[in-house]
């Protein structure tokens, strides 16, 4: 007798236990779906009390379009099948209200092997699910935001393409021809100065000089700004022809090694890599501390590759990120937009850096050269 007792006292508390708890809708079905139990979690998550509902089919829970396509006796039966059966979605409460459930129904067998029941047993999670889609909503903002940046940004780079190109010229075509007809008239009047004072001539010839300076040194701005080079004879001749006055402007050596046959490419991403030569060969003169530097020009699985190294003092390792993040070279635009401006013409960028030096290499597909007018 007394293990009996025992276990009609452990069946009590264990009932007491279920009927007590509130996060939970606990309850049992007849074979057929009829609700036979109710605990205070049921009541307090669907809103009926254990008297309207005990004897009720457990359909009365789902949404009307799940009654219709049957799906509380699919559930049932995948149940009797499978042991049991986890399911998330909408559930009614008796308001009407909707909650979304995580649902997991149990076949309860007796020594047969018959289904006698199933238990239920059902957790509100509405708030998580709420929760979840804000965070998705959150996401999709973000990357709308994201791709309106990376839009605006592209805008910005090809306006101040434009822009240049409009300044090189206006240099080269106005400012440019104002000099060298300056400096003719100075050599004019240098040669009729002579057996003049001596000391005019002197001032003429110096103001004859300072002029051919100034006509170098617009065309050499109008050129850094805006190379007609590039849309005429290619990358190949622009990248060496750019070295050549970067190393006398610096003082830093440069190797300058391209494959042969290098081909035209599209005039965007021609325009691209030379951008981010601009930058790259600013940034090792500004910073790395290097005397030479070496830049290749290749053509590796279907792709155009520019790489440019130093083997100067590097980035130290704990500050990469933010150097990567803050380097602005010749024109202000930083790796970030190099990084967008050949994310665009399909390419990237890789940023490498030890103790012993940087390097940088830019990408981008080797397709059929493009006409250049598409290039603005």
């Amino acid at each position: 007798m007394e293990p009996e007792k025992a276990l009609r006292e452990s069946e009590q508390r264990f009932r007491l236990l279920v009927e007590a708890v509130q996060d939970y809708a606990i309850f049992l079905l007849d074979p057929e779906g009829n609700v036979t139990s109710w605990n205070m979690g049921a009541e307090r998550i669907k809103g009926y009390k254990a008297f309207e509902i005990i004897g009720q089919h457990f359909s009365r829970f789902y949404p009307e379009e799940d009654v219709r396509a049957a799906k509380p006796a699919r559930e049932l039966d995948i149940a009797r099948r499978e042991g049991r059966v986890e399911d998330e979605g909408w559930r009614v409460r008796k308001d009407g209200s909707k909650f979304w459930a995580l649902v997991v129904i149990t076949a309860l067998r007796d020594r047969s092997g018959q289904v006698v029941g199933f238990a239920k047993v059902t957790r509100d999670f509405t708030e998580r699910m709420k929760t979840q889609q804000q965070l998705e909503e959150s996401q999709r903002r973000l990357q709308k935001s994201e791709e309106s940046l990376r839009q605006l940004s592209v805008r910005l780079l090809r306006t101040q393409d434009e822009e240049r190109r409009r300044i090189a010229r206006d240099l080269h075509d106005s400012l440019g021809q104002i000099l060298s007809v300056l400096k003719m008239k100075l050599d004019s009047l240098s040669s009729a100065a002579v057996g003049g004072d001596p000391e005019d001539g002197k001032q003429l010839a110096l103001a004859a000089r300072l002029t051919e300076e100034a006509v170098k040194e617009v065309r050499t701005i109008s050129y850094l700004l805006y190379p007609p080079m590039l849309e005429e004879l290619g990358l190949k001749s622009a990248i060496a022809w750019y070295l050549d006055g970067f190393a006398q402007r610096s003082g830093i050596k440069t190797d300058f090694r391209a494959a042969s046959g290098f081909p035209r490419l599209a005039g965007d991403a021609e325009l691209a890599l030379f951008r981010v030569l601009q930058e790259s060969l600013t940034n090792v003169h500004r910073h790395s501390g290097s005397p030479v530097a070496d830049v290749e020009l290749s053509i590796q699985d279907e792709r155009a590759v520019l790489l440019i190294r130093d083997y100067g003092r590097g980035m130290p390792n704990g500050d990469f990120e933010q150097s990567y993040q803050d380097w602005m070279g010749a024109f202000g635009v930083g790796l970030r937009g190099m990084s967008e401006r050949l994310r665009q013409v399909g390419g990237c960028l890789e940023l490498k850096s030890t103790p012993n030096g940087t390097a940088v290499r830019a990408m981008v597909p080797a397709g059929q050269k493009k006409d250049r007018r598409e290039v603005f």
